[in-house]
């Protein structure tokens, strides 16, 4: 049986993930064959998934707890991961995840500081066991440009809703873990063309998978 290879996508707000995640599934939907690949992201993935990510992004009537919020994203992780991602990688298929735990870790973790590091990987190893992404692409923009990219008639969610000073946390934890594992992690210049950011991205994997 082939071994799957797993591909997370990280980044700040308005960092151009979306945009990248598209290309790559035009990319992977002219390259090979439906059951050789899987897209999710997170939060999300399942319809109970969906669901946390509702209450998680667009919920009105009450504003979560930040510990609540660290329990909804692992619990659609957990769902995420059980019953999509580790079956796919199990039949040796490449998963392709728009966010996994590294966004807990920056988001959470160094933004929130609901908890420090160390017990946010515990928790996450719980909850997913030893999976870790073979291959993060961290597309890494300053909260500053992020903030100027966003339209001002743009409805935000809950997370983007934040100021400037929460997003300055979050690329700090992105920085700080892309450091700790510059193997896994390619970091690339979130200001460049989506065109030239594919480029970068479109090697790597073939590198990789090749």
């Amino acid at each position: 049986m082939k071994k799957g290879f797993f591909i997370t996508i990280e980044g700040g707000e308005a960092c151009g993930k979306s945009t990248q995640v598209n290309l790559l599934k035009d990319y992977f939907k002219n390259n090979f064959s439906e059951d050789d690949y899987l897209f999710v992201r997170e939060p999300g993935g399942t319809p109970l998934a969906e669901e946390i990510r509702n209450l998680l992004l667009f919920y009105k009537e009450e504003k979560p707890l930040p510990i609540t919020e660290l329990l909804l994203f692992c619990a659609a992780r957990a769902q995420n991961t059980h019953t999509r991602i580790i079956p796919a990688l199990k039949e040796g298929k490449i998963v392709i995840a728009d966010r996994f735990y590294d966004s807990t870790l920056a988001y959470q973790g160094e933004a929130r500081k609901i908890m420090d590091k160390s017990q946010l990987l515990n928790l996450t190893q719980t909850i997913i066991g030893d999976l870790k992404p073979d291959l993060t692409f961290y597309l890494k923009l300053s909260p500053e440009e992020a903030f100027k990219r966003k339209k001002s008639n743009e409805a935000l969610d809950r997370i983007e809703s934040e100021g400037i000073e929460f997003h300055k946390a979050v690329a700090r934890g992105y920085d700080y873990i892309s450091s700790l594992e510059n193997n896994r992690f390619c970091t690339i210049d979130a200001s460049l063309s989506p065109e030239e950011i594919f480029k970068i991205i479109k090697s790597e994997i073939e590198k990789r998978i090749n």
